[in-house]
């Protein structure tokens, strides 16, 4: 395969520089009612829009590098006009409600849209949906610092193991080194997944992160079978670093997890361009 510089337009071929909003609205009711632990039911969703073949290649294998894989598309927690009200069981939701989603990859993108307008009917959880509507934004990284806004938490992660053999889970607090060491690295693995005609043209230096701000913790359960919950972060987030990177970023999520609602983020507009 020819292998490209960066500044060839031709590097972008097969990719689409696109953040999608889809609300979604239901004909039985004005509220979304769910269980408190949800993440699955959203992610449920949007492989339900893809075509088969699509969602059983991304919930199967997706796009390898070191043998682990990664599905380049980032979720976002559920948006609302109205705060949702919980109990110790429930959330609701006052309908419609938005769900944004990132994708650099032409075919899941399309496969979201064309699923989003082609499906009759879907549903979160037992509530049958329609999506009403689609709006999408292109956003193209002009700048080496990017000040960015997380639509679901950042998570950043390591796996230890006890002197017993028993393994846990470390999570990086955003002031830590390790946070943006982590957010690096993975972003380097998400570049040579989508180029892997790129592999010795990985760009240089460093994707630095660190609060713009105030940061909340959050977390949350992907689903109920989940032993034990994810920790992440959310609010503003100043970004630094090569603008190649720093693109898979906005494309493709920062940190872990994010197909499964985990650090979709979007950029403030002075710092992007509306290709």
């Amino acid at each position: 395969m020819e292998k490209l510089p960066l500044s060839d337009t031709k590097f972008r071929r097969e990719v689409s520089l696109v953040h999608l909003t889809l609300q979604f609205l239901s004909r039985e009711s004005s509220v979304l009612r769910l269980p408190v632990v949800n993440l699955n039911l959203f992610q449920a969703l949007l492989y339900k829009l893809l075509p088969p073949e699509r969602a059983a290649f991304l919930h199967d294998e997706g796009y390898r590098v070191d043998g682990r894989p990664m599905k380049l598309f980032a979720m976002s927690w559920p948006l609302s006009a109205t705060r949702p009200r919980t109990s110790r069981e429930t959330i609701e939701y006052d309908l419609p409600i938005r769900l944004v989603v990132s994708t650099p990859i032409v075919n899941t993108l399309d496969g979201f849209v064309s699923g989003a307008f082609g499906s009759e009917e879907l549903h979160i959880g037992n509530t049958s949906v329609i999506c009403e509507s689609i709006e999408a934004v292109p956003l193209t990284v002009t700048s080496e610092e990017v000040r960015v806004r997380t639509l679901s938490p950042i998570t950043c992660y390591s796996q230890m193991q006890r002197g017993d053999g028993r393994k846990y889970t470390v999570y990086f607090h955003p002031s830590s080194p390790d946070f943006s060491e982590s957010v690096h690295n993975n972003l380097v693995r998400k570049f040579r997944a989508l180029h892997p005609e790129q592999e010795s043209q990985i760009p240089e230096g460093k994707v630095e992160i660190r609060p713009w701000g105030k940061v909340w913790e959050r977390v949350a359960k992907f689903d109920e079978k989940s032993n034990f919950p994810i920790k992440g972060w959310e609010g503003d987030f100043l970004l630094k670093g090569p603008i190649p990177l720093l693109q898979v970023g906005l494309d493709c999520g920062l940190g872990a997890k994010n197909s499964g609602g985990w650090g979709c983020v979007i950029a403030h507009k002075a710092d992007v361009v509306d290709a």
